[in-house]
């Protein structure tokens, strides 16, 4: 996270995220909640402040993409995710360079700006 400003920006590796995804196991929490959905909401809320806005994304990002689903399609809702979780400004790297009708797509669903800062990183601005 090289981005020097007041406003919180998050970097997130779509790389990494692919191959995480992939090998994915099921947590210790993940099964008690599903026994016990409680044990999960109170289990959240402590884990959740002591954890930092790039973790929260990460872990909230690896539940609801899908290396399945369409690029388009998880880099809106991880803009979105991004929004929940407070993060201003994303970093985003990805394996290969986007498509100007992708990201332009991507803008209209968002609201969010992308700036790119190379053909395979971009800066995304998510304050509407």
């Amino acid at each position: 996270m090289d981005y020097q400003d007041s406003q919180q920006c998050v970097e997130f590796d779509y790389t990494t995220f692919l191959g995480a995804s992939c090998s994915k196991k099921w947590t210790f929490l993940e099964a008690m909640s599903t026994f016990a959905p409680i044990f999960s909401i109170v289990w959240k809320d402590n884990v959740k402040e002591l954890s930092t806005p790039e973790d929260r994304l990460w872990d909230a990002a690896l539940k609801s993409l899908s290396a399945s689903r369409s690029d388009e399609s998880n880099l809106i809702t991880l803009c979105e995710l991004a929004k929940y979780e407070g993060i201003e400004k994303l970093k985003l790297v990805m394996p290969y360079a986007l498509e100007q009708s992708q990201i332009e797509r991507i803008t209209n669903r968002t609201h969010a700006t992308f700036s790119p800062t190379t053909s395979e990183e971009f800066l995304i601005d998510l304050i509407e």
